[in-house]
């Protein structure tokens, strides 16, 4: 009866033994795949903020772009200004609405050729 006692608790010592290395060797797989989706995703996380990091600086480049254009077509209305003012014929008045829409080409075209680098560079 001891003997059957004592082989009872070895048995169960054993199923005890092997069903906590089952369990734990179950917890050690789901650990790997776990640090490996941490992994991918850190990686993605990084790809992420240097893309954004390269739209901001694309960003501001554009900004930057803009506002010099910008300045460069203020002058130019204001040079057109001065020379309407000056104009005395009909001639002189027509020539000025011709360069007037040069400027004004001259502006959207340079908007539209900013708009189309930023996104060629950023959005291939």
């Amino acid at each position: 009866m001891v003997n059957l006692i004592k082989s009872g608790a070895v048995v169960a010592a054993l199923l005890f033994a092997y069903w906590l290395g089952l369990i734990n060797g179950k917890n050690s797989e789901e650990l790997k795949h776990a640090r490996l989706e941490i992994s991918t995703l850190t990686k993605t996380i990084q790809e992420f903020k240097t893309k954004q990091t390269s739209d901001a600086v694309a960003l501001s480049e554009l900004r930057v772009a803009e506002s010099r254009a910008r300045d460069e077509s203020e002058w130019m209305r204001n040079q057109l200004s001065e020379l309407e003012r000056r104009a005395k014929s009909d001639a002189d008045r027509r020539c000025l609405r011709f360069q007037q829409l040069a400027v004004e080409k001259e502006e959207l075209l340079n908007e539209a050729e900013r708009g189309l680098e930023y996104c060629y560079k950023n959005h291939r």
